[in-house]
C-alpha cells in the first residue's frame, strides 16, 4: 500500500498546485496528457477540457468513470480606485471560510498573489454594525499591497480574470494531507490509480472503460452532462468527495476518515451497481462505509444517472474534513482503497 499511497500523494500534490477553478480546468491539460497518456490507449481532451484516458477501446460493456477536476475559486469584479480588488465566488464559497485567506490571480502575466482584507477585532468594539455583520463574497476585497487602480491594472488584475487559494498540499501524520481543491482532486488521483491497476492487468479488461476528468461540477456538472451524452455508457461509477466527521458536525454525517471510502445507496443509485461494489469490498477485505444518499444531489451521478435512456450509475465517495476551504483533509488510504474497490468492479464486468 505504501507505494500506492505515494503515487496518490505524488500526484495529488502536483494536481493541487494546478490553478482549476471552474472554467480554467485547461491549465491541468499538460499534467493530464503526461498521466493519462501511461495507462490508457487513448487519451483525448474535448473542447470543454474534460480530460479522458480510454482504456481497452471496442470492449463491452462500456464504463464511464468521472471525477471533476475544477475546484473552487473567485473572479475579479472590479479594481477600486484605491486599488483593492472586490471579488465573487465561483463555486460554493461561505464567506467566513474565505475571510483572512490568501488567494492568488491568475493574470496573462503570471500569478499575482493577494490577501483578503480583515477587520481588526478591536474595531468590533466601537462597530456594532460589522460584529453582528453576516458577512459575504461581495463584501470581500483582495489587497495586493499597491494602491492604486492603474499600477493593480497594469500588474494583469481585470475584472473577469479568475483566482484560486494560495495553499499547497501539506502532509499531516498517520498518511493525512491537507490543502484546497481536494474536492474534487483527490477523487481525480483516486481515478488515476485504479486506470494504473487496470492498465497493469489490460488482458483481464473486458469493459471499454473511459475515464474522465470533468469539468465544471462546482456550477452544475455541466462537464458529466456534456461527457455522458456523448459516451452513452452501460455503467457509471463517480469518485468525489463527502462530508466527514469532524467538530461541530458530528451529529450530521456517518462517514470517518480512514474508514474506507463511502458507498452510497439510495434512489438514483442502481442497485446493481451498489450492491456489486458492497460484495467486492466484503470479498476483497476492502474497508468500506454505507452512505444512505435519499435524494442524490450535488455530484456528476445527478446528471450521468438521467443521460440518453439512463446509465446504471453509482457514487464512491472519499471522507473529506472541511470541505470547501484551503485545508481540506484526506487520508490517502481511503484513496487507495476507493482505486482498488473501482478497479474490482471494473474487472468484474
Amino acid at each position: 500500500m505504501d507505494q500506492d499511497i505515494r503515487f496518490v500523494r505524488e500526484l495529488l500534490a502536483k494536481l493541487v498546485s494546478a490553478p482549476t477553478v471552474t472554467g480554467n480546468e485547461r491549465s491541468a491539460s499538460q499534467l493530464m496528457k503526461e498521466v493519462m497518456s501511461r495507462i490508457s490507449d487513448a487519451y483525448k481532451s474535448d473542447g470543454w477540457s474534460n480530460f479522458e484516458a480510454i482504456i481497452n477501446p471496442g470492449g463491452s460493456p462500456k464504463v464511464m468513470v468521472a471525477a471533476h477536476i475544477d475546484q473552487i475559486g473567485i473572479q475579479v469584479i472590479e479594481v477600486t480606485e484605491k486599488g483593492y480588488v472586490k471579488i465573487a465566488g465561483v463555486g460554493g464559497w461561505d464567506a467566513k471560510v474565505a475571510y483572512g485567506m490568501r488567494f492568488k490571480l491568475l493574470t496573462e502575466k503570471g500569478e499575482i498573489i493577494g490577501v483578503i482584507n480583515t477587520i481588526p477585532p478591536h474595531m468590533f468594539r466601537v462597530r456594532k454594525d460589522l460584529e453582528e455583520k453576516k458577512w459575504e463574497m461581495k463584501d470581500l476585497t483582495l489587497d495586493l499591497g499597491v494602491n492604486d487602480k492603474k499600477k493593480v491594472e497594469e500588474l494583469g488584475v481585470i475584472p473577469g480574470i479568475y483566482g484560486v487559494p494560495a495553499y499547497d498540499l501539506i502532509d499531516l501524520p498517520e498518511d493525512h494531507v491537507s490543502g484546497p481543491g481536494l474536492d474534487d482532486k483527490s477523487g481525480v488521483a483516486t481515478m488515476l490509480l485504479a486506470g494504473k491497476y487496470l492498465w497493469e492487468q489490460r488482458e483481464s479488461v473486458k469493459a471499454e472503460v473511459h475515464l474522465v476528468a470533468t469539468v465544471q461540477e462546482e456550477i452544475g456538472l455541466r462537464g458529466a452532462k456534456i461527457a455522458a451524452y456523448r459516451l452513452k455508457p452501460d455503467y457509471a461509477i463517480a469518485l468525489d468527495v463527502t462530508l466527514a466527521k469532524q467538530p461541530m458536525i458530528e451529529t450530521e454525517t456517518l462517514i470517518e476518515l480512514g474508514k474506507g471510502p463511502a458507498i452510497s445507496k439510495g434512489p438514483i443509485y442502481h442497485w446493481e451497481v451498489v450492491e456489486n461494489l458492497m460484495k467486492l469490498a466484503k470479498d476483497k477485505a476492502i474497508p468500506y462505509q454505507i452512505e444512505p444518499d435519499p435524494k442524490g444531489y450535488g455530484t456528476d451521478t445527478w446528471v450521468i444517472q438521467v443521460s440518453r435512456e439512463g446509465v446504471k450509475t453509482g457514487l464512491i465517495s472519499l471522507p473529506l474534513r472541511n470541505m470547501h476551504s484551503p485545508v481540506e483533509v484526506l487520508n490517502l488510504k481511503d484513496a487507495v482503497w476507493s482505486a482498488k474497490l473501482l478497479s474490482e468492479f471494473i474487472l468484474s464486468l
